[in-house]
């Protein structure tokens, strides 16, 4: 047998339940749906922390029942505030939730049915808290596995990116679904007689995260609080990371593990914002990854996970650039280590003598004679960049052809052999502007024989934060400055034959908010402005010796057919609408980048016999040249009357953004 076939056998019935109390220290009781085989015996139990209300109703879940028939107690753990859980959740990642989280693992160690050893595990939020909490190091915390994470939360999360707030995520999706998510009751039969006292005090108390955020555009010590960036010696639990391309949170699964120092590996596929399992292929079956994961480190089993290489990851190549494509083209690759050194491949020269018009060549050196080249800021100039994913599932990128249009292009000469990167490019551009605000986006992509271009990775800047995401600081007007930064995390095989392309303007919609200034953007090169990119090189990545279980589940759908989301163009404004969900809507102006606007609908429910509960919040974020604006409304309905009515109103100072 080999050793990756050594696994914990699926022969326990199981029991669940959603009346679990867990007491922590600040006197708050936190609701558990706790599956666990049946009968007598300890085992190791697995904690899902988040305030999504994850088995609250009491349901066994795919998952849950998976571990528990293999000899784990599955725990649902509501956060304070949500679920079936006392408390009131006031922000995401409090610090008394934290806290909560290494209560509850000191709590359930004790427990008659508890081996003593717990693990954390989950995805997004879940993910999140597994990190957070471990870099408290519980001690009987002994391994974790986080799915689609970030270790700091300003520059890596879904509420700012480069500086510059981000566009229609928060108030369409995550941040208003939670004022309506926050919303509902506990169940009366998991929590008793006080559930209507529970509930009240969350109607009335509760507040909507998406105002604290807008109410922090630097990295202050707000931020601080979730991240744990810094952190990364606290955590003692042997670590899976597991992570995806096609997922928002790409740069911290590579800065986590090269900072760590337990056992740990990366898993890293092709995957979206939606476990391997259901997300795209190739689908593998993450629920087995786990169970080995576990078995070692909670159940001390010889099965090989500590003896295989430390680094698992699906390296893509060009392929026809669908937005609804399901099956990713790539292969999987091992290494021992990431590449930690970036190489100096390409830099931007001066146009080529004899080349077409805005031809403009990618070459080994600086350009011997000095030269520019200069683009106007059009918030919407980009839109076939894919949707920025914390829960938005197949919203990949299309071709980026139109959108190279309206943008500087740098394209190197065919590739004489296969370039392999792992990492994160890091651009350095000498700027200008007439304006002290603009972002500047860079996308780097692929060229195919026919001039398609795909897109390998992309990343932006305001640049009134280049010297820090802490501070504002104008740029001065018409004067060359140096940038530098980094670009999102990608792994790519660029193909012999065809060519690199560095694509740069101001424009990333729907995923950022412009901002308020008309402007344009000029980019400097040759001997005194030496801008270019560096890539880092994967320079002898091995082929994965085994193998992945195929996934047993369906691929989550696309939405093909069904329009699950769109552009519309104003023609006479010259303003873009992206229109994902009826209610759900961002607009920016090519010619007003100051006026735009994101408004949104979420509706949560829960019901049980004599009572449906249903919550709808409605929010709207505004702009213009000096301020956002911020509504929220809340509607909360018991059997389809109104019960429950509550607004909040913000303005709040741009900051240069």
């Amino acid at each position: 047998m080999s050793k990756r076939e050594i696994c914990s056998e699926a022969k326990h019935t199981v029991d669940v339940s959603n009346r679990y109390r867990i007491p922590t220290s600040s006197g708050v009781t936190l609701g558990a749906c706790v599956a666990r085989p049946s009968g007598a015996g300890k085992f190791p139990a697995l904690v899902w922390l988040d305030p999504y209300r994850s088995g609250s109703d009491g349901g066994l879940g795919e998952m849950a029942r998976y571990f528990a028939e293999r000899g784990y107690a599955f725990v649902y753990l509501n956060a304070r505030g949500s679920g079936n859980s006392e408390g009131v959740s006031r922000d995401e990642y409090m610090v008394e939730e934290t806290e909560d989280g290494f209560d509850a693992i000191a709590w359930l160690a004790e427990q008659p049915w508890c081996s003593g050893k717990v693990g954390m595990l989950g995805a997004s939020y879940s993910g999140f808290t597994a990190l957070q909490v471990a870099s408290l190091t519980p001690p009987a915390l002994k391994a974790i596995a986080p799915a689609y994470f970030t270790d700091r939360r300003y520059t890596d999360d879904c509420h700012y990116k480069g500086g510059c707030l981000r566009g229609y995520y928060d108030v369409m999706t995550y941040g208003l679904s939670m004022v309506s998510k926050n919303a509902l009751p506990p169940y009366p039969a998991a929590v008793g007689e006080r559930w209507a006292e529970l509930w009240k005090q969350r109607l009335e108390e509760s507040e909507p995260y998406l105002v604290k955020w807008l109410n922090h555009p630097y990295e202050d010590e707000y931020w601080a609080q979730g991240s744990i960036i810094g952190k990364y010696d606290k955590i003692k639990a042997a670590t899976l990371l597991i992570a995806g391309w096609n997922d928002g949170y790409a740069n911290p699964p590579l800065r986590i593990y090269n900072n760590l120092k337990v056992p740990k590996k990366l898993l890293y596929g092709p995957w979206s914002h939606t476990y391997p399992n259901t997300s795209h292929c190739p689908r593998i079956d993450i629920y087995y990854e786990l169970l080995r994961w576990w078995d070692r480190w909670l159940k001390d089993m010889d099965n090989g996970v500590d003896a295989e290489p430390g680094v698992h990851v699906y390296l893509r190549e060009f392929e026809e650039p669908r937005p609804d494509r399901r099956i990713i083209k790539g292969e999987w690759k091992t290494d021992s280590a990431l590449p930690i050194e970036k190489q100096t491949l390409f830099c931007l020269p001066s146009p080529l003598v004899g080349e077409g018009l805005g031809v403009r060549r990618l070459g080994g050196a600086p350009s011997e004679t000095s030269g520019s080249a200069s683009v106007k800021y059009l918030p919407a100039a980009c839109r076939n960049g894919g949707l920025w994913d914390a829960g938005v599932p197949f919203c990949q990128s299309g071709p980026q052809n139109a959108d190279e249009a309206h943008a500087i292009n740098f394209t190197s000469p065919l590739l004489e052999q296969d370039l392999v990167i792992l990492g994160q490019p890091q651009i350095t551009l000498f700027c200008s502007s007439d304006v002290p605000v603009v972002p500047i986006a860079v996308r780097l992509t692929e060229v195919g024989p026919d001039g398609t271009s795909i897109l390998v990775t992309r990343g932006i800047l305001n640049v009134t934060r280049r010297n820090g995401m802490d501070r504002a600081e104008p740029l001065p007007v018409n004067t060359v400055t140096k940038l530098e930064f980094e670009l999102e995390a990608t792994s790519w095989k660029f193909t012999r034959g065809n060519c690199v392309r560095i694509s740069i303007n101001g424009s990333d919609f729907p995923n950022v908010w412009p901002t308020p200034m008309a402007g344009t953007i000029h980019v400097h090169f040759g001997p005194q402005h030496p801008s270019q990119i560096k890539l880092p090189v994967w320079k002898n990545p091995q082929k994965l010796p085994f193998d992945f279980r195929p996934s047993p589940n369906d691929a989550r759908g696309t939405g093909l057919g069904s329009a699950p989301w769109q552009i519309v163009h104003h023609v006479l404004e010259d303003e873009y609408r992206f229109c994902m969900t009826p209610g759900n809507e961002i607009c920016v102006s090519n010619r007003r980048p100051a006026v735009a606007y994101v408004k949104g609908r979420q509706s949560q429910s829960c019901e049980w016999p004599g009572h449906k509960v249903r919550s709808e919040a409605i929010a709207a974020l505004t702009s213009d040249e000096q301020t956002f604006n911020i509504s929220i409304a809340l509607n909360v309905y018991l059997n389809d009357a109104l019960y429950f009515q509550k607004q909040w109103s913000n303005t709040v100072k741009r900051e240069w953004m």
